[in-house]
């Protein structure tokens, strides 16, 4: 089968691409930004089409000899996004009919149970509706949230549960709705894509639990180990204005631009609730995802990196660069949003020593223990006896010796969480720390000698972990750049 995906880079694209791959699929892309496919594992195994939605001959070049077109590119984050993305969908409905293709799949929202949709809602239910006139059969997938790391709406859950510990009394954190995990999506996506013609028609696709926005943001902090929210009631009603008021907030206490957030939150105005009938058609038609649907409970655990049982499934810096191909569709990608998975900060500082690489590397390898951390006396002392205060493990927890580092090995009050070795080395802190910290280690040849660059990351949780992330940006150039140049000192000797 050849699929055409629009919206390819998006945050839904970059899952998907890789499924229909591992179908056999032969996969064409409409790519408007070539530096954002660069960060796409599978770049190199699609044909790749330049060119934007505004462009007739581009669409014409995607949409000749496939047989589906799958429509996931949406205009939100411009403010005329409603005629944008109307023109897109006629744009591509007639490409797709004068290229005789057999099928469009179209991802929009839950149409509201009462009242007028909001701007957002009614964009993607006239898109839907635009699709569905056409001549070519359309399976329109219409969903609420969909969790999991790097979705705009779940990213605005996840920074409300850690950054606002109390919430105002909006009338909206009352209504309901029902959130999909974003592996079901995608299930659900796949397999739209094998309907037969004769099915043209809407399809609700949700999770089994119907929560209320306040349940999302709850049981989120449970999850994640955080302490329930406070809500305070509002003495005055929610102004008109209230939507903007409340992006311009979640702009300051997130990475998410306004412009993306506030078509979210006034969509949250409505109850969106799968139709009963629309949803079972969607299970026997679409297929049931392995094992079942996702609990909201088992999506966020699975967004958190987490089993069940709190074990972490991918020891991982939210943010750090990589391959796509490895990760689970729940965590973040390379080509996310920024702040997605978490909004992750960053320091790095490179030494550099006459020391060959394989010397340096050894140097890295023997860190903690005995032969101590190559920082200024007396830091990583203090910071095991705060830990253990704080009833952590403690600074000195000692090391493997005679044998080189794997995967898991225990340095004191961190953890060896990846390395490649002779190359780089990553340290996950267990110390008691509010959110994830990681030291890393990489090891380069340098003009005859080596480079080592040492990068701190932290993934804040709540606000201690914002005020522990400004700590750590005072205190990581005096304790880990002198760190990087004291390896090289041990290195070289």
């Amino acid at each position: 089968m050849r699929c055409a995906v629009i919206g390819s880079t998006g945050y839904l694209g970059t899952r998907l691409v890789p499924r229909l791959l591992a179908r056999g699929d032969d996969v064409t892309v409409l790519v408007r930004s070539p530096r954002k496919l660069a960060l796409c594992s599978w770049a190199d195994e699609v044909d790749v089409v330049p060119g934007s939605l505004e462009d007739p001959g581009a669409l014409a070049r995607l949409t000749a000899g496939a047989d589906v077109v799958v429509h996931l590119a949406h205009a939100l984050e411009r403010s005329d996004f409603p005629e944008r993305d109307r023109a897109a969908a006629h744009a591509v409905a007639d490409a797709a009919g004068a290229a005789g293709v057999g099928r469009i799949v179209y991802l929009g929202g839950l149409r509201p149970t009462a009242g007028s949709a909001s701007r957002h809602l009614a964009s993607r239910a006239e898109v839907a509706d635009i699709f569905l006139a056409s001549d070519v059969p359309t399976a329109a997938l219409e969903a609420s949230i969909v969790v999991g790391s790097g979705s705009a709406s779940f990213e605005m859950i996840r920074y409300l549960a850690e950054r606002v510990p109390v919430l105002p009394g909006i009338p909206w954190l009352a209504h309901r709705t029902q959130p999909i995990a974003v592996d079901d999506v995608l299930h659900h996506l796949v397999g739209a894509t094998l309907l037969p013609p004769e099915v043209d028609r809407r399809f609700d696709v949700g999770g089994p639990d119907v929560l209320t926005y306040l349940d999302l943001v709850q049981r989120y902090a449970r999850i994640a180990g955080l302490p329930q929210r406070v809500m305070v009631p509002l003495p005055l009603p929610v102004p008109p204005g209230g939507p903007t008021v409340a992006a311009m907030a979640m702009e300051l206490l997130s990475p998410l631009p306004r412009g993306l957030v506030e078509p979210l939150i006034e969509s949250l105005r409505h109850e969106l609730v799968c139709d009963p009938v629309s949803l079972a058609d969607a299970e026997r038609l679409l297929g049931r995802p392995p094992g079942g649907p996702t609990t909201y409970g088992a999506a966020v655990r699975a967004a958190l990196g987490r089993r069940r049982d709190g074990v972490e499934q991918a020891d991982r810096d939210p943010s750090a660069a990589g391959p796509d191909t490895d990760r689970p569709a729940a965590l973040a990608l390379p080509s996310d949003p920024v702040g997605s998975g978490g909004a992750t900060w960053r320091w790095s500082t490179t030494a550099h020593g006459s020391a060959p690489p394989a010397t340096a590397w050894a140097a890295v390898q023997r860190i903690g223990g005995d032969t101590g951390w190559y920082a200024p006396p007396g830091v990583f002392g203090a910071l095991g006896w705060a830990d253990q205060l704080l009833g952590g493990v403690g600074g000195y927890r000692g090391r493997p010796h005679g044998r080189d580092l794997v995967v898991g090995d225990v340095i004191d009050g961190w953890r060896v969480s990846a390395l490649a070795p002779g190359e780089w080395l990553r340290l996950r802190a267990d110390l008691k720390v509010p959110g994830r910290l990681w030291l890393t280690f990489l090891v380069a040849a340098d003009d005859g000698g080596t480079a080592l660059t040492t990068e701190v990351a932290f993934a804040p949780s709540g606000i201690a972990g914002v005020a522990y992330g400004v700590g750590l940006r005072v205190g990581a150039p005096l304790v880990f750049g002198p760190m990087a140049r004291g390896a090289l000192r041990a290195a070289a000797r």
